[in-house]
C-alpha cells in the first residue's frame, strides 16, 4: 500500500468519525448510556473481526501492545461516556469539541516524545484552542468567568472525562506510530473494550433490564457501530502506513465537520458563540502544526521552486 493512499484511507476515518457523536448520542437517549455504549462497541468488534480476524500476539512488540490497549480503552471509555451522559443534545456537541484538543496534545506529545521540535507557537496553538472550549461555555451571553465555570459544574463528569480522552488518544496517536511497527490489533482492542463494558454492566449495575428497541435506535445503533468500526481500522492504517503530520491537519477540521453533522442528526440550534469557539479551536491546532512545520512549507512556497 502506498504512503498516499494509506494517507487517504486515515482521512476517511474523520469523516466517519464526524457523525459518531450524534448517532451516539441519540441511542442513549433512547436506551441510556451503558447500553448504547456497550452495543456500540459490541458491534463494531463483529465489523472488525470480520475485517481483520485475531492478529497474530506474538509479531505484536509486547510493550506497544500492553501501553496501546490500556490508552485505547480508557480513551474510549472516557469519550463514550462523556458524550452518552451529555444532559442535552447541545451539550453533548460542546463537550464533543473538547475532544477535539487532541490534534494540538498531539503535537505537543510528538515534541514530548522528540519526533518534532520544540517551538513557542505551539504553546500559542494550545492556548488559542482552549479558548475557544471557554468561549463555547460562555453561549450568546457576555464573557464571564463566572458564567464558564457554572457551564462546566452544570456536568463537570463529561468534560472532566473528555479532556482526559483527548490527552489520552494523542498519546495513542504517537506510540502507535512510533512503537507498532507496522501491526495493527484493532480488532483485539475492540474485544477488550467490549469485555470490560459488558462486565461493568454485570458486576456494577447487575444488567439493568434493557428498554424496547425502536427501528430509529436500530438503525441508528447499526450507523454508529459501522462508522466506528471502520473509522479507527481506516485510522490506524493512516497513521501506521500513511502520513501522520498530514493526517493530523486534515483533522483540524474535524470540530466544523463533526459539529455540523451532529447539528443535523440531532436536529438542534447552536450557538453564534459555538461556531466562533470551534473556529478557535481548529485555528489553534493549524497554529500548532504550522510552528513545527515551518521550514517544510518555506521549501513550498519557495518562489523559485519548480512545478512538479
Amino acid at each position: 500500500m502506498s504512503k498516499n493512499l494509506a494517507t487517504l484511507i486515515g482521512f476517511s476515518a474523520i469523516l466517519q468519525w464526524s457523525a459518531i457523536v450524534g448517532l451516539l448520542k441519540r441511542i442513549s437517549s433512547s436506551i441510556g448510556p451503558d447500553y448504547a455504549v456497550a452495543f456500540m462497541y459490541s458491534f463494531s468488534a463483529i465489523i472488525l473481526l470480520l475485517l481483520f480476524r485475531i492478529p497474530n500476539l506474538k509479531a505484536i512488540p509486547k510493550k506497544y501492545f500492553i501501553s496501546a490497549t490500556i490508552l485505547f480503552v480508557v480513551y474510549e471509555l472516557c469519550f463514550s461516556y462523556a458524550i452518552a451522559l451529555a444532559q442535552s443534545p447541545q451539550q453533548a456537541i460542546e463537550i464533543s469539541l473538547v475532544n477535539y484538543l487532541w490534534p494540538s496534545m498531539t503535537i505537543a506529545a510528538l515534541i514530548l516524545f522528540k519526533e518534532l521540535k520544540f517551538n513557542l507557537f505551539v504553546v500559542l496553538g494550545l492556548a488559542v484552542s482552549l479558548s475557544g472550549i471557554v468561549l463555547i461555555q460562555t453561549g450568546n451571553g457576555a464573557f464571564s468567568w463566572s458564567s464558564v465555570f457554572d457551564n462546566i459544574m452544570a456536568n463537570p463528569v463529561s468534560y472532566v472525562l473528555a479532556f482526559l480522552g483527548a490527552a489520552l488518544w494523542s498519546l495513542y496517536c504517537v506510540i502507535t506510530k512510533k512503537y507498532s511497527n507496522g501491526h495493527n490489533p484493532i480488532a483485539l482492542f475492540f474485544i477488550v473494550i467490549t469485555a470490560v463494558l459488558w462486565s461493568k454492566m454485570y458486576f456494577l449495575h447487575s444488567m439493568p433490564a434493557l428498554p424496547s428497541l425502536e427501528f430509529d435506535t436500530l438503525f441508528c445503533m447499526l450507523a454508529v457501530s459501522i462508522v466506528t468500526a471502520l473509522g479507527y481500522a481506516a485510522w490506524n492504517i493512516g497513521i501506521i502506513k500513511g502520513n501522520i503530520t498530514l493526517l493530523v491537519t486534515l483533522s483540524y477540521f474535524s470540530p466544523l465537520i463533526s459539529s455540523v453533522f451532529s447539528m443535523l442528526i440531532l436536529q438542534t440550534h447552536l450557538a453564534a458563540a459555538f461556531w466562533h469557539g470551534a473556529i478557535l479551536v481548529t485555528l489553534g491546532s493549524f497554529i500548532c502544526w504550522i510552528s513545527t512545520n515551518w521550514a517544510y512549507l518555506k521549501e513550498i512556497l519557495r518562489p523559485d521552486k519548480q512545478p512538479f
